[in-house]
């Protein structure tokens, strides 16, 4: 297997697993001990203030616009997509300190951690050894 094609399995592999991670978090929340489905109740019919609902509307479109033009670019291997990648990945990392405690059943932790080693490979690929490389090269073109 070439590394441009290793490089991009682990792209979409890494988008795969947090889907199926995601997936799991809501089809498996019977499989929680009660008090923490209790909890994860609770946390459901807690008031959202206004700002709140405006924030994390434009964060979640923000993240379903730019996640996936931040892909076709990485696909393609455009200088653009590997800065904006890093952008996505840098600015939502905080924002999980607002979100408060997070409950997880086990299927899901284990796609959640998988998509973030998955992450860490494709960003040190971007920035090291022969990947690296495609990212700089400029295409020229010909003027008559």
């Amino acid at each position: 297997m070439s590394i441009t094609t290793l490089f991009r399995v682990i792209l979409i592999s890494g988008l795969v697993t947090s889907i199926v991670g995601i997936i799991a978090g809501f089809s498996l929340s019977e499989t929680l001990p009660p008090i923490l489905q209790e909890y994860l109740l609770q946390s459901e019919k807690k008031e959202v203030s206004n700002f709140e609902m405006v924030f994390l509307l434009v964060a979640s479109l923000a993240l379903l616009v730019l996640l996936p033009v931040s892909t076709v670019g990485l696909w393609k291997f455009k200088r653009w997509a590997r800065t904006l990648y890093i952008v996505i990945s840098i600015v939502f990392i905080p924002l999980s300190i607002f979100v408060g405690p997070i409950v997880m059943n086990s299927w899901e932790a284990m796609f959640n951690e998988i998509a973030i080693l998955l992450e860490g490979i494709l960003i040190a690929m971007m920035f090291m050894g022969p990947i690296s490389e495609k990212f700089k090269h400029v295409a020229v073109t010909k003027t008559s």
